[in-house]
């Protein structure tokens, strides 16, 4: 096809003096006076001329963006415009000369201006008796596109866009021209093929291609491209979703006009005009996060593209959401889809959305700090029933709740402090009764602070037959042992055990009861036992930094993202560091693979080769949650199951009653969790990571070795 251009700017001149010429006709053709008419026309386009550049900016066109799973597979689109760009090489040659034939058939005859049909719309204009358009030529279509969407949704740019008026079209043959002296042919056919509307929410004829026939630009049949052709010119009222006879009718039109104008075979027209449209290929596609496959990753993901921590897409959060929506981003998420199905369906298959308890789990890479799923028994984002609008998993900030007790779990802070002040997990004993008061015990507190418990503080051991008697870390750890940890607690530090918690990069979710950080839990002894509500994420990210031997890499999900020319943009980063002495971490790994080997997380024991530690955690006698966090050296998993506090049916149960093992959950067809599993939450986190090491190799934590200059330490309880 011959690409036949506007010329030089002698002729470019020349044409908008003659097309001025022209105006005057159809200014003429108005029916009023000329004399009056004709030189306020006249002065009216000089000073139009004279508001505007000469050549028209052409802004990039809003292209939709795109999210998806590790996998390849798409999560969701965000767009103001559902757009795809494609190139002219992407468009079948049928929809090019499909929408050339309708729209301007001598397109690659004329110039920017075509004269004919500027004098057959002036002299039709005249017999009229107004200004009826016609005589543009898809440049000037193009013109017409570009400056409504430079408008932005602005009403009265709009209109002016729009307007029958001899200003407008006299601005849109200058842009036009100037146009066609830096594009080719070819070029203007591409942007306006991808910036027309062809109706019912389909932007660029690779959208529209998607939304009614399930196809590609570059596979669109003739009867297709007729079809969306036609569209163009009255979107709402041709589109075969919305007006199937109206569609086939301006269909034929198409087709009538390629028989006309370009020498189709009146058989092919015919075959063409024979094909019915396929209402079942439709394509809804959908518009951001709600009624994805996983709308709460999506919307986590999506508040990271919209934070501070996406800058390079501007300063302000509506500038952030302007290139989300609009700059043809291709995003992918570190999520593996088919993990993240396992995840949840056991979360599923033991707590129902509208139980009165919750449950969730959060498996991270170690390593690299990339969430590899994000699963909760209440997957639907709404308000109905069953529904929620929080993410339990993350903090208040990005979109979750008020974070969960993670009881015991809690015991391995204060382990990590202790060894790194030369406590031997093996030799650090303490002999402990089976409940123990601790008002007026001296506790360590920042530093070499020391402070009097003044108030009554009890605590029991709960394991029978493992409830009194000597125990060091390695047995205090695999039986659970209370009095154990807060003596412990007591002689190495409150303030350094939190200290711990907050370098392995654990988290509180928001401001609850006065607890804004983990700095609020420095001189508060019950911190040992799980007194921080956390988010289930930071949970994981904490246990595997011990797994990544003490290097913390902050969570992150955005994989990759690239721009519509392809160019990577910068993401936030894990930004991995060395939080935690590598000798700690292995002491860590060394007390929890032990507990996971032979205590009470025995059961959750995945015998695969595999290097695995973790530890159990209840809060209050099992009344507010029931939690199991475990890694091995590449991955962690922590899982929480918990009492609604938004739900009625919690709410109306008598405190002194609840009790998240024992509350009904419609899975189970009215048991409790108990009946399931006395592990608790370890039984759902086992089948997730037996899914998560599949094909991993056989990781081994590295040896821990007692440094050579720290000796042994036995301790006993001691009061001040």
């Amino acid at each position: 096809m011959s690409v036949k251009t506007a010329g030089s700017k002698a002729y470019s001149l020349l044409m908008f003096g003659v097309v001025s010429i022209l105006a005057g006709v159809l200014v003429a053709g108005l029916g009023v006076p000329f004399a009056a008419l004709a030189a306020g026309a006249t002065r009216a386009g000089a000073a139009t001329l004279k508001e505007v550049p000469a050549n028209l900016a052409v802004p990039d066109q809003y292209e939709a963006s795109t999210m998806y799973l590790s996998d390849g597979s798409v999560l969701a689109t965000f767009f103001d415009e559902n757009r795809q760009y494609v190139t002219l090489d992407q468009i079948s040659p049928e929809m090019q000369t499909a929408q050339i034939a309708i729209e301007d058939h001598r397109f690659y005859e004329h110039g920017a201006v075509d004269l004919q049909s500027v004098v057959r719309a002036a002299l039709g204009n005249a017999a009229g008796g107004g200004i009826s358009g016609g005589g543009s030529t898809l440049t000037q279509q193009y013109v017409k596109q570009v400056r409504l969407q430079m408008c932005n949704g602005d009403t009265a740019c709009v209109e002016d866009a729009q307007a029958p008026s001899m200003n407008r079209k006299i601005l849109e043959m200058r842009y036009a021209i100037a146009l066609e002296n830096t594009l080719t042919k070819d070029e203007i056919l591409e942007r306006y093929l991808n910036i027309a509307y062809y109706g019912d929410g389909a932007y660029g004829v690779q959208a529209a291609a998607r939304h009614y026939f399930n196809t590609d630009a570059s596979q669109l049949t003739v009867a297709q491209a007729a079809m969306l052709a036609g569209l163009v010119q009255n979107p709402s009222q041709t589109d075969p979703v919305n007006n199937l006879d109206g569609a086939l009718a301006r269909r034929q039109a198409v087709l009538a006009a390629q028989v006309r104008y370009q020498g189709m075979p009146q058989s092919v027209a015919d075959e063409a005009a024979a094909e019915g449209f396929d209402a079942s290929q439709v394509q809804t596609l959908g518009n951001g996060c709600q009624g994805t496959r996983y709308p709460f990753i999506c919307d986590y993901a999506s508040r990271v593209l919209l934070s501070d921590q996406m800058s390079v897409f501007g300063d302000t959060v509506e500038a952030r959401r302007d290139v989300l929506n609009r700059a043809g981003l291709k995003i992918t998420l570190s999520i593996d889809p088919s993990l993240q199905d396992t995840a949840q369906n056991v979360i599923s298959s033991v707590v129902g959305p509208e139980d009165a308890a919750i449950a969730v789990a959060d498996t991270v890479e170690n390593a690299t700090g990339r969430i590899l799923a994000m699963a909760q028994s209440r997957p639907v984002m709404g308000d109905g029933p069953g529904e929620t609008a929080w993410n339990y998993s993350v903090s208040y900030d990005m979109g979750g709740a008020d974070g969960y007790l993670f009881g015991s779990t809690f015991k391995t802070w204060t382990a990590a402090a202790a060894i790194q002040q030369g406590h031997f997990p093996d030799s650090t004993y303490y002999n402990v009764q089976k409940t123990q008061n601790w008002r007026g015990q001296w506790f360590r507190g920042c530093g070499d602070e020391r402070f009097q418990l003044g108030e009554a503080y009890s605590t029991t051991n709960a394991v029978p037959g493992q409830d009194s008697g000597s125990f060091n870390m390695v047995t205090g750890m695999m039986w659970s042992v209370n009095n154990y940890w807060v003596s412990l607690e007591r002689d190495i530090g409150v303030c350094q055990a939190v200290d711990m918690a907050r370098r392995a990069g654990v988290e509180i979710s928001q401001p609850v009861e006065g607890e804004a950080s983990l700095d609020d839990f420095d001189y508060v002894p019950s911190f040992t036992l799980g007194a921080a509500k956390v988010t289930p994420l930071s949970m994981a990210v904490g246990y595997g930094t011990f797994g990544n031997r003490g290097v913390r890499c902050n969570s992150i999900i955005l994989d990759s993202v690239y721009d519509r020319n392809g160019a990577e943009v910068p993401v936030p980063s894990a930004d991995c560091q060395q939080t935690i002495d590598p000798t700690v971490a292995d002491g860590v790994n060394y007390v929890l693979n032990r507990t996971h080997v032979s205590g009470l997380s025995s059961p959750t024991y995945i015998n695969n080769g595999i290097d695995q530690a973790s530890k159990t955690g209840t809060s209050d006698n099992s009344a507010s949650s029931s939690a199991f966090v475990g890694y091995t050296p590449d991955i962690s998993t922590s899982v929480v199951v918990a009492g609604d506090n938004m739900s009625a049916a919690w709410q109306n149960t008598p405190e002194q009653s609840r009790n998240v093992m024992t509350t009904p959950l419609t899975p189970l067809n009215g048991r409790g969790l108990s009946s399931y599993a006395q592990i608790g939450a370890g039984a759902l986190w086992k089948p997730i990571m037996q899914e998560a090491m599949d094909g991993m190799p056989q990781s081994k934590f590295t040896k821990w070795v007692a440094p050579a200059s720290t000796s042994t330490t036995t301790s006993t309880p001691t009061n001040r």
